[in-house]
This record gives structure tokens, sequence and C-alpha cells, in this order.
């Protein structure tokens, strides 16, 4: 019974597309891409600090675009705190080290004070 459904809502959505069937074709303006976020538009929460960080980031650093280099960063931060399991290894041992909470810490006071920032200045 599942195998024929899912073959019956297949077949509908080849032959006949929700789009032009159900929908007018335009309902208002296509979106472009590369139009500047209108005022007024912020991100959800757990993304605040990126948005916000974002704009205190120059627009070229050593040749490069910015916000590029910014978005890499975010992106090799996250990889990094995935890894922390790997290089804990003084638990092992059951030794306390310095390293690994002052990471945390510093990384949550980012997180959180530019969170604050986003929601208390969202024009700056």
């Amino acid at each position: 019974m599942w195998s024929s459904c899912l073959v019956l809502l297949g077949f509908l959505a080849v032959y006949f597309p929700f789009d032009s069937v159900f929908i007018p074709l335009e309902l208002q303006e296509k979106a472009s891409p590369f139009d500047p976020t209108p005022m007024g538009i912020k991100p959800e929460w757990y993304f605040m600090f990126m948005f916000q960080a974002l704009k205190y980031i120059p627009g070229t650093i050593l040749g490069m675009n910015g916000k590029v280099i910014a978005i890499l960063f975010f992106g090799f931060g996250a990889l990094l705190l995935l890894t922390v399991p790997f290089w804990d290894r003084w638990s092992n041992r059951e030794q306390n080290h310095w390293l690994p909470p002052t990471v945390g810490y510093v990384v949550l006071a980012f997180i959180v004070i530019f969170t604050f920032l986003g929601y208390l200045f969202p024009g700056h």
C-alpha cells in the first residue's frame, strides 16, 4: 500500500506540478539573491551572533572578501568545537587542563555578547 501511494504521489508530482495547477504563476516579484537584505529582517536567535559579527568585519581582509573569510572562520570554529572531545587527552589521565574550558568560555562569551549586541543595537 505504501509503495503504491508513493508511486501515485511521484506520478502526480511529475505530470501535474503543484505550482502550475494550484498556484498562479506570479503572486509577487521574484526574489533576487543579489539584492541587499531589507531593513528590519533579523535571523533566528541561534544565528544572531554570526549576523552581528558580520557587521563588524571590514569589506576586504588581505585582499580577499572579508565576509567570505568570516564565514570560513565560523565554519572552522564549528569544526574545532566538534573536535574538542578528541583533543582533550588530559581527561584520560584524570588531570584538568586549562585549555578546553578556556576555549569554551571564550566561544560562549563571544556568542552571548554578539547575540545581545544584535538585539540591543540592531542597526549597528
